[in-house]
């Protein structure tokens, strides 16, 4: 199954917040690796995956900090 994606300006691709998710879940849960994860979805940029890795945690640690 295929991300459904909105291409922007230029060959960036914006992926939804739900694909996002999904992949995020997948990988932290151990069902896939980052590279399973982006064939999966068809991600070509592994930076992409990293970076929505990163937004994750940092979410966490603020929910973490304001309670």
């Amino acid at each position: 199954m295929h991300a459904k994606t909105n291409k922007t300006k230029g060959s960036q691709i914006r992926y939804s917040t739900e694909i996002q998710e999904n992949v995020v879940s997948a990988i932290l849960s151990g069902d896939l690796l980052l590279e399973e994860a982006m064939t999966k979805h068809g991600i070509m940029s592994k930076k992409t995956v990293v970076r929505w890795l990163k937004n994750h945690q940092c979410k966490k640690l603020r929910n973490q900090i304001s309670q």
